[in-house]
């Protein structure tokens, strides 16, 4: 595997208090090994960012802060449509690989519960597979303080489709079913409701196919919050597990996905 899957690994005393911790994860799993997920990761479907931002009225006109933006799975997708996007992400690896992915789009250092922008300064806020990172309630109320009023919050998540026999195999193996971070299927929408800052939830489920070599079947694994911060023999043993289970399978590797998304407008 690359080198830069790894990152600075904690003590192996501290490698179970990380894993217990969610915040201490999420930002010792990501703040390195960027390249790796850039290339395995999987983007957005076509009729998920369609509904997207349809549901949120993004359009040419639009002024977009995407948070959490990672490589920009997302964010080049909303630049595509038109929008002016600007992303805020904490880690600079992270950070580094959005400006190659994604030249030209303005990037700030920021996190979801302290974000460096004015009041109404937006038109959306897009949240792509990291709202289970945050402090829930104290970043949707950052949102609706940036949003102007009646301005669209969008929650997007891949998640595999654990009702395959494949996904299920790679879930039991890779030990996805003891270390994600949120349970699979949860309903963030009543987050955002118990707010108050926002209107009624809307979620809608999509369903799309990575098509992935075997390489790249093994560094979506390794891209893994929870697999970066492991010593170099449990992260082996994980690693070699899914290599012998993508030699079995003739590629390209299907794996399947559910889009979970969960739209909703300012009060």
């Amino acid at each position: 595997m690359p080198d830069d899957a790894r990152t600075e690994q904690p003590p192996a005393e501290d490698v179970d208090r990380v894993l217990a911790d969610k915040a201490l994860l999420g930002r010792s799993g990501f703040s390195s090994g960027s390249d790796v997920y850039e290339r395995a990761r999987p983007g957005y479907s076509e009729e998920s960012v369609a509904h997207l931002v349809g549901s949120l009225g993004i359009g040419p006109s639009s002024r977009v802060l995407d948070v959490a933006s990672g490589t920009g799975k997302l964010t080049r997708s909303l630049v595509a449509v038109g929008a002016t996007c600007v992303a805020a992400e904490p880690s600079a690896s992270m950070r580094a690989s959005f400006a190659r992915a994604v030249p030209g789009v303005a990037q700030v250092g920021a996190d979801a519960v302290r974000l460096p922008f004015a009041d109404g300064s937006f038109d959306a806020v897009t949240v792509a597979q990291a709202f289970h990172w945050f402090a829930g309630a104290e970043a949707v109320s950052e949102f609706a303080r940036v949003l102007r009023p009646g301005g669209g919050l969008a929650l997007i998540w891949n998640e595999r489709d654990e009702s395959d026999p494949l996904v299920a195999e790679l879930t039991r193996i890779s030990k996805w079913d003891v270390h994600q971070p949120y349970p699979v299927g949860r309903d963030f929408g009543v987050v955002v409701d118990g707010t108050g800052g926002f209107g009624p939830v809307t979620r809608s489920r999509f369903r799309f196919t990575q098509l992935l070599d075997r390489n790249a079947f093994v560094e979506q694994v390794a891209s893994r919050s929870y697999i970066v911060v492991l010593p170099e023999d449990r992260r082996r043993a994980i690693l070699d597990s899914v290599a012998a289970l993508a030699d079995t399978l003739a590629e390209p590797i299907g794996l399947p996905y559910l889009v979970d998304l969960f739209c909703a407008r300012v009060r």
